[in-house]
């Protein structure tokens, strides 16, 4: 009796990793243009001469700046969901849990606040980047929902679904604008006492909401713990 031994998976070949160093040249050179001159005044040609490539193969990868702004939030939003994410480390997250998880991510903020920047006047300037902005809050809502009840009620048929979709989609809202404030201008405030605030409008929401053990929605029960 004879087996057959199946064939070793291939590797990557030469172009596909030609591509593929070609594409994150022009991405970490668009980082560095971005950071310097910001989105609104970096231009293709910019982003090209710095990548030291030419139009062509810039084109292959992109079809224009707001392309590459896509790209390098594609690349960040994980690192974003995981920071998100720790929230789930808590069954019922204390004040004092929240204001860790709250300052942990006004660090990320601070430390990627370069990029953070760029996806600020995208936002303000690329109208179809708000969709984008907004499917993160979908998204997030959409993890939590299986492992912390408030999530739940947001995506629920229940009566008070409505104002509790409002009140999730300003709460992550502040969280961001928080965060971005602390990074980006320096804020002269006690942020150990900000997170404190922002930790405080947490509970709220989460005591509001979290009390009666809503339905999970099929489509979330099926997706499991995200931190499983």
């Amino acid at each position: 009796m004879s087996t057959s031994i199946a064939p070793h998976p291939r590797g990557p070949t030469r172009q596909q990793l030609q591509k593929q160093d070609s594409r994150q040249r022009i991405l970490l050179a668009a980082r560095d243009v971005l950071s310097e001159g910001g989105y609104a005044a970096t231009r293709v040609e910019d982003v090209i001469a710095r990548a030291g490539i030419s139009r062509a193969t810039f084109y292959k990868h992109f079809d224009g700046k707001f392309a590459i702004g896509r790209a390098l939030h594609a690349e960040f939003a994980p690192t974003l969901y995981a920071h998100y994410d720790r929230l789930l480390d808590f069954e019922e997250p204390n004040e004092a849990q929240l204001v860790d998880w709250i300052g942990d991510l006004v660090e990320l903020y601070r430390r990627e606040k370069d990029l953070i920047l760029t996806f600020a006047h995208m936002l303000a300037i690329e109208p179809d980047f708000h969709a984008i902005m907004i499917n993160i809050i979908s998204e997030t809502e959409e993890r939590w929902a299986p492992r912390i009840p408030a999530f739940r009620a947001p995506l629920s048929d229940a009566p008070e679904a409505m104002r509790a979709r409002i009140e999730s989609r300003l709460l992550l809202r502040q969280l961001n604008d928080f965060c971005y404030e602390v990074a980006m201008f320096d804020w002269a405030i006690d942020i150990k006492e900000g997170c404190r605030i922002l930790a405080g409008y947490f509970r709220g929401f989460l005591e509001r909401y979290g009390g009666a053990e809503a339905p999970v929605p099929g489509a979330i029960l099926a997706m499991g713990n995200p931190r499983a």
